[in-house]
């Protein structure tokens, strides 16, 4: 069996960079078993498992394709988790069309999900995140994928492959679209009416960095919390922090919000496959954007430590319930809250047995003030569609 795994990867080549001086049990590459080095172990007996794709062929950021060995010299040399998780370097994806590579990726990510091994996508280009949904919609068909990104990745017609266009490439395919699409961190100025119009008729959602940065990098939670998917753009960090870009950004997340939103990523207990794209190794200085990329991997890797077991892992009937009414609309909204971590839940009507949604404290409030909540009424929105 191990060795059936091996023919879909070749191992991955770089040099560790130790970020501090320390004993061999002090850095992550001691939790760290690379596959080509495995002989009796079983896939299953790993948590995590470290997947490199190196390839940058429809990303106009050709670097990209070096991303996953430079990211591993820094990961591998930063502290161990909090927990003694076990992680599984599978090393870097091989196959030579396109089309052999997403087929290959999306196979092995589907195994691992049902095998409750964790895998952590690092690319290369971010049109990988079709292989990744589509692994995921081979296990569950209403699941949900959150972007985060500044742009929206949607171009016409929708059958482009780059990483500037395969969100369209996604939605279009039955086998890969998502029940629901959200980006995170959007910039207005950066994309087009178009693109705006194709997220809003497939009633998918954006939040813009505008409104993160009035309310705090929590509002974002929920979001990530929801998801099933995670696809992070390395290019919406903004330059000062993360110089690896082909074009100027100079606004976006700061190196710290990001990697706090990798970690509200690994924390959630619904989130079954993550992957981070678009970092420009050769448009990097002094090696600044791997580092900041490394780290965020890292930050991923220690929320996945740090996981609540919550929803939908714990049942809701354990957490405190709140039926708030409406009385200019006539009707009940359900709420969910674990009084631990002041994590919330609401209730939305859209099938027979409902579907519970994450959302926040504010979302609580703004039914108690006889509002309908944003989160609620976007999902029912679905149902009318």
């Amino acid at each position: 069996m191990i060795e059936d795994w091996k023919h879909y990867f070749e191992p991955g080549s770089y040099k560790t960079h130790l970020s501090f001086e320390g004993e061999k049990n002090d850095f992550l590459f001691s939790q760290i078993t690379c596959l080509h080095d495995l002989v009796y172990e079983k896939i299953e007996e790993f948590d995590i498992a470290l997947i490199g794709v190196a390839d940058g062929r429809y990303s106009v950021n050709k670097g990209v394709a070096g991303f996953p060995d430079d990211c591993r010299s820094f990961l591998m040399g930063l502290r161990t988790l909090s927990k003694p998780i076990k992680i599984l370097d599978m090393g870097n994806l091989l196959g030579l069309t396109i089309n052999d590579r997403y087929s290959a990726l999306q196979d092995v990510l589907a195994i691992l999900i049902e095998k409750k091994v964790f895998p952590i996508v690092i690319g290369g280009s971010q049109d990988y995140t079709i292989p990744l949904a589509g692994a995921i919609k081979h296990i569950d068909n209403t699941f949900r994928l959150s972007v985060v990104d500044a742009k929206i990745d949607w171009v016409f017609p929708e059958k482009d492959f780059s990483s500037d266009g395969f969100l369209g490439l996604m939605c279009s395919d039955k086998e890969r679209q998502p029940f629901d699409l959200s980006i995170v961190g959007v910039q207005k100025y950066l994309f087009s009416a178009y693109q705006e119009e194709q997220m809003k008729k497939a009633s998918f959602d954006f939040l813009r960095l505008g409104e993160i940065r009035n309310k705090g990098i929590k509002v974002a939670e929920p979001w990530l919390r929801d998801a099933d998917g995670v696809s992070f753009d390395l290019r919406c960090i903004k330059q000062s922090d993360q110089p690896a870009h082909t074009m100027p950004m100079p606004n976006g997340f700061s190196g710290e919000e990001f990697c706090q939103l990798c970690w509200y990523a690994g924390i959630s207990d619904n989130l079954k496959v993550v992957g981070f794209f678009e970092l420009d190794v050769e448009n990097d200085q002094q090696q600044q954007g791997t580092a900041l990329g490394a780290q965020s991997v890292w930050h991923f890797l220690e929320g996945y430590c740090n996981r609540y077991k919550d929803y939908p892992v714990k049942e809701l009937d354990l957490y405190s319930q709140y039926i708030v009414h409406l009385s200019d609309y006539e009707m009940d909204i359900k709420f969910y809250n674990n009084p631990v971590n002041d994590r919330w839940w609401v209730e939305v009507p859209l099938d027979e047995n409902n579907r519970v949604v994450a959302c926040s404290r504010a979302d609580f409030d703004e039914a108690s003030k006889n509002e309908i909540p944003e989160r609620w009424f976007r999902f029912v929105n679905k149902k009318r569609m």
